[in-house]
């Protein structure tokens, strides 16, 4: 009897304890943890002078092209002089056509000629003695004149079965070889490139802020750790509907560096202006719209604000809407500070 006793009680110890432990742990569990707070430095917009940069990508096209065309299409070629790379001058013959039929063809056109000269001779000479009437004459000078005509055509026309230079420059395609037909197209490509010019587009918004005459610096990929120094040599006068960009021109010396078909990336600093800006690190980007954003401080509550954002420079954020001056903004980075977050402001 006495030992059933014992072992009742310790049971009923056990089942108290059980009953015990299982209160405390609801009673954890229906605690409310408190938040922590976050600690966090703010700042207020601040105006500075920022600079007007417009900066847009560019391709490298030479000064200066030509496109040579021969004149005298559907003839063989004989010889070509110039090779891609060349430099040439002026009036230089790049490439021979075949002349077995121009030949032929002056030849016929002096026989005729040197022909109604004589004949023109004789009647005038018979005119002026009144063997022959006016109209017989005539009717030989009109002969004579179209006879030299066709003459001097002919001759002309053998001079262009030599191709020449049009201009000074570089060889930049050759497009015939001998044995292929004279092309109704360009034979020969040819680059002026001691200057050079960068062309892009830049944004409409941006269209007003940039004039010729403006400097431009200009890093090319193929040039690594130089800026070249240039001037904006024209401005398309119009807009294009689709791309809502002007066509844009920059000059500058190739220096034998810089050379057509390149990328280029231009900078243009078109004035100052005076600006409200955030430091870099309290302005970040909504994920999923890319959206800028930034935290501000109500009461001791960070909440999360959409803002409008210009330009960056220096470290700072140009801010175009969504601020108020007085607003005070966290610029602690922390993925602790996030819509809602209790915090403490320790630094002004």
């Amino acid at each position: 009897m006495k030992k059933t006793l014992v072992l009742l009680v310790v049971i009923a110890v056990f089942a108290g304890l059980i009953v015990f432990r299982g209160y405390q742990q609801k009673k954890v569990g229906s605690q409310i943890p408190e938040e922590e707070t976050v600690r966090v430095e703010v700042v207020t917009l601040k105006e500075i002078d920022l600079s007007d940069v417009v900066e847009f990508s560019a391709t490298i096209e030479p000064e200066e092209q030509s496109a040579v065309v021969p004149k005298v299409p559907g003839r063989t070629v004989l010889e070509v002089f110039v090779s891609e790379g060349d430099k040439v001058k002026k009036g230089q013959p790049l490439a021979s056509l075949d002349t077995s039929i121009i030949r032929q063809q002056l030849e016929e056109a002096r026989s005729f000629y040197e022909t109604a000269a004589a004949d023109n001779k004789r009647y005038q000479a018979l005119y002026e003695e009144e063997v022959v009437s006016r109209q017989v004459a005539d009717q030989a000078r009109t002969r004579y004149i179209q006879a030299r005509s066709a003459y001097e055509q002919a001759r002309i026309m053998s001079g262009y079965h030599t191709i020449t230079a049009p201009s000074e420059g570089v060889i930049a395609r050759r497009l015939i070889d001998p044995g292929d037909t004279a092309p109704q197209g360009p034979a020969f490509l040819i680059f002026r490139q001691d200057n050079v010019k960068a062309v892009g587009s830049i944004p409409e918004r941006n269209y007003h802020a940039v004039r010729p005459g403006h400097k431009v610096i200009l890093s090319v990929d193929a040039v690594p750790g130089r800026d070249f120094e240039a001037e904006i040599s024209s401005i398309s006068p119009v807009i294009d509907p689709v791309t809502r960009t002007a066509k844009i021109e920059v000059t500058l010396p190739s220096e034998g560096l810089v050379l057509p078909g390149m990328f280029a990336r231009s900078r243009i600093t078109a004035g100052e202006r005076k600006a409200v800006v955030l430091p870099r690190e309290a302005v970040g980007r909504l994920a999923g719209t890319g959206e800028s954003v930034c935290y501000v401080v109500e009461g001791e509550i960070a909440v999360l604000r959409i803002i409008g954002t210009g330009v960056e420079q220096g470290g700072f954020v140009e801010i175009t809407e969504g601020l108020s001056p007085e607003e005070e903004v966290i610029t602690t980075r922390s993925r602790s500070v996030r819509d809602g977050t209790r915090i403490e402001v320790y630094s002004r």
